[in-house]
């Protein structure tokens, strides 16, 4: 007997990913310190270039802004990508990107998106360990 049904869904893995870097701590507690996300002003429709970059949050976001090497390594690498969040979670605070397309996996881990990922990860430590 055949299933012939119009609401076939196939499932299983997926070509998309998302980068998540995760401080351990208690996120909760910290909740409004640390949710923060990126902006960036574009200029240009078909070639898009990134003119600036800056966060919008808590407490954190003060500290990223004033980042000078933070903010160059930002205009480099958001050019392709969506916005980073920071999103305090029960016991750890995740700081991740919207879903990318597996094909551009090694585009979006470069040496310097990691070392951006590294010190905003420092950045909430350090905040993490002011306010205990």
């Amino acid at each position: 007997m055949e299933d012939n049904s119009p609401n076939i869904h196939t499932y299983g893995a997926l070509p998309f990913y998302q980068i998540h870097f995760v401080v351990k701590g208690n996120g909760k507690m910290f909740e409004e310190l640390l949710l923060a996300r990126t902006r960036k002003r574009v200029k240009g429709v078909i070639k898009k270039s990134v003119e600036d970059v800056w966060w919008e949050g808590g407490k954190i976001a003060e500290r990223l802004n004033s980042d000078s090497r933070l903010k160059h390594l930002l205009i480099s690498i958001l050019k392709d990508d969506d916005d980073i969040f920071i999103d305090p979670v029960e016991n750890a605070v995740r700081i991740y990107t919207r879903f990318k397309i597996e094909s551009d996996l090694t585009r979006h881990l470069s040496k310097e998106a990691i070392e951006a990922y590294n010190i905003i990860a420092g950045h909430v430590k350090s905040i993490m360990k002011e306010f205990e």
